[in-house]
């Protein structure tokens, strides 16, 4: 087995003061391969659609076409993924970085934007969509399996947005029907932003209530991404979040 490299205390640093950080070079060239592999097949044999884990994020178009197409829990179609060497990366740097004993719960899904299809990702925290009595301490290792840039949607961030709490979301489009969260009202946070153009197997590292986007696929290439969520214990809020957005949301 590899060594587990920690974050750098420049990189820790940078994820603690501006809510995220971009590494370059995280995914091994080998396990590249097998993602990209998994990745693909899951997709073209739609699996998980029947239990309703592979559908639209952003709600499809009326002829059936999907717009960003988003599968959770892949592992559980593909269970190799959980003995991959980044998987245990990810888990040490989350131990290490919350100074945790527990091991980190680990959450997944993988998102896919194809040439010229892929929808936008609106700006949104991750901790919208989480337990309203919790604050979430977990990190999310966005994983580019493709090279990404503006062009094709690559991962866009407002620094020392997490210092922010949760702020009010709806479903995008304020379709009921749809899983996907929005910020209200966006131009009000997003003065400062900063993409994170990746290599294929660089991450990019955000924290529960980072204010994050991707923009839509305007190009010839394909743009896959694998999403690593790994959860310290949360930490209970003295009150909870009012997230009416997910009662709204059936949830």
């Amino acid at each position: 087995m590899r060594s587990v490299p920690a974050l750098t205390e420049e990189q820790s640093r940078a994820l603690s003061e501006q809510g995220f950080v971009a590494i370059p070079s995280f995914l091994a060239g080998d396990e590249l391969v097998v993602i990209r592999t998994i990745f693909d097949h899951l997709f073209r044999d739609k699996v998980g659609q029947d239990e309703g884990r592979q559908f639209d994020l952003a709600g499809g178009n009326n002829d059936g076409a999907l717009k960003l197409p988003q599968i959770l829990e892949p592992s559980d179609y593909a269970p190799e993924l959980r003995d991959l060497d980044v998987v245990r990366r990810a888990a040490e740097i989350t131990q290490n970085y919350f100074d945790s004993d527990a091991t980190p719960v680990m959450g997944e899904h993988m998102i896919f934007k194809p040439a010229h299809v892929g929808n936008v990702t609106p700006w949104h925290q991750d901790q919208a969509y989480h337990d309203p009595a919790m604050d979430e301490r977990s990190i999310n290792f966005w994983i580019a399996l493709d090279d990404t840039d503006i062009e094709n949607g690559c991962m866009q961030y407002v620094p020392g947005s997490h210092g922010n709490d949760v702020l009010p979301h709806h479903p995008i489009g304020h379709d009921r029907k749809v899983h996907g969260l929005e910020v209200d009202n966006p131009d009000a946070f997003t003065h400062s932003v900063v993409a994170c153009p990746l290599k294929a197997g660089g991450c990019a590292m955000h924290l529960p209530k980072t204010l994050h986007y991707a923009g839509p696929n305007r190009t010839d290439r394909q743009r896959r991404a694998y999403i690593l969520i790994m959860q310290a214990p949360p930490v209970k809020r003295a009150v909870p979040v009012d997230n009416y957005w997910m009662r709204r949301n059936g949830g």
